[in-house]
């Protein structure tokens, strides 16, 4: 291990006087003070903004409250605004329902009206008849000459030939084997 050097703490004892270290002692003790004092305005300062921002926090949070509450209550006047207008919208459908039932329309058609309704009914029925007399000729057009969808009765009476002739071979085919 190594030795320390005891010269050096010798010359330093042989300096020593208490007043002097007294003396270093307080300028150490004065620094730190100030050092200390220092610190403790800063803290006073960070607690005065900490104060300023909690005052402004608490009128914040009763703003809100505030706010709040008005909001509640114009939410309320709403609700009540909208069952009255729905009350006010079923008592005027209400009301239209009674006056639909008991409403008489009082309608007078004189004979003039009345022969132009005859007249009109009558050149309609004219109308179908003609046009039905016309699909009836054409239909009859159409059987005589074998065209259209239907079967002339001569073709049916070929295909039926065909059908009961195939038949019987049919049966003959299937006796056989």
């Amino acid at each position: 291990m190594k030795q320390p050097d005891t010269a050096a703490l010798r010359e330093r004892l042989a300096n020593y006087t208490p007043e002097e270290e007294l003396k270093q002692d307080m300028q150490e003790l004065d620094g730190l003070l100030q050092e200390v004092n220092c610190q403790i305005v800063g803290l006073r300062n960070l607690l005065n903004e900490i104060q300023a921002l909690k005052e402004e926090l608490h009128g914040i949070h009763g703003s809100l409250k505030h706010t709040v509450q008005r909001e509640r209550a114009a939410f309320k006047a709403l609700e009540a605004a909208k069952e009255s207008a729905d009350n006010i919208v079923d008592g005027i459908s209400n009301a239209i329902v009674k006056v639909e039932k008991n409403t008489v329309i009082h309608a007078k058609v004189d004979d003039r009206e009345l022969a132009k309704v005859n007249q009109c009914s009558a050149d309609h029925i004219k109308a179908e008849k003609k046009l039905l007399e016309e699909h009836s000729k054409k239909l009859a057009k159409h059987l005589q000459k074998n065209e259209g969808i239907w079967l002339s009765s001569f073709w049916t009476k070929i295909m039926m030939s065909f059908f009961i002739f195939y038949t019987i071979l049919l049966l003959i085919y299937a006796y056989i084997k």
